[in-house]
């Protein structure tokens, strides 16, 4: 059963550190929740036109959405770009980046949230009593909320400019690949008793030949919420 999650975001080109980073709550499913309008503000079930949603799938992950007709979206990981397509959920990681005009967010992913509440700003070293804040300093020394075992930092975390990813892009194929047959080795010339052949032992298969599980349908998805 998925459940709220806990995000931070934080404005990439803010000047006012106090205005930086907003504790957000991503509710379940497309009901008027945490959206940003076109000027890359955030807005909180607000009927406003919105450029994008965010918020949790039937499958738990946090999910950016873009309504038909909406402005241009662009999300941003590991120095790749992906514009996002109208009406497509797209899955955000810890770190993304959303870009609407001139405006850059960071989202921070923190799990499962301790309650639901509006957004509000976050300064970091900044005491604070709310249930979201305790939630955070509570993981931040070790605790962990529902089992998911995501940290919370009190501050968000030092980014660091993103290296490129070390596996190269998947590789999609029409056709599995064929597999040619692993060839045989010829007999070793016996020596000695000629009426002696040597035995020849099993053939061994290559190494790092796993099968690969190839379906004609794509599996079913559950519907999000």
């Amino acid at each position: 059963m998925p459940k709220p999650m806990a995000i931070c975001i934080e404005d990439v080109d803010a000047r006012n550190e106090n205005e930086k980073y907003l504790r957000c709550v991503a509710l379940v499913g497309r009901e008027a929740g945490l959206r940003v309008d076109a000027h890359g503000a955030v807005l909180w079930k607000s009927d406003e036109d919105a450029a994008c949603e965010l918020w949790v799938s039937a499958d738990n992950c946090l999910i950016l959405y873009r309504p038909e007709g909406a402005v241009a979206v662009k999300v941003c990981r590991a120095g790749r770009g992906l514009d996002v397509p109208a009406a497509k959920p797209v899955v955000l990681l810890d770190k993304d980046q959303v870009v609407i005009g001139d405006r850059v967010l960071r989202v921070h992913v923190h799990g499962e949230a301790p309650g639901i509440s509006a957004p509000s700003p976050f300064v970091p070293g900044k005491k604070t009593v709310s249930a979201w804040g305790k939630a955070a300093a509570a993981l931040a020394i070790g605790s962990v909320v529902g089992g998911a075992g995501c940290e919370v930092r009190q501050s968000p975390p030092v980014v660091v400019a993103p290296e490129p990813p070390p596996k190269p892009p998947v590789e999609v194929r029409d056709q599995p690949p064929e597999v040619a047959a692993p060839e045989e080795k010829p007999a070793p010339e016996s020596k000695g008793d000629p009426g002696k052949q040597p035995k020849e032992g099993p053939v061994k298969q290559p190494e790092g030949e796993n099968k690969i599980e190839v379906r004609d349908n794509p599996p079913d998805v559950a519907e999000e919420l």
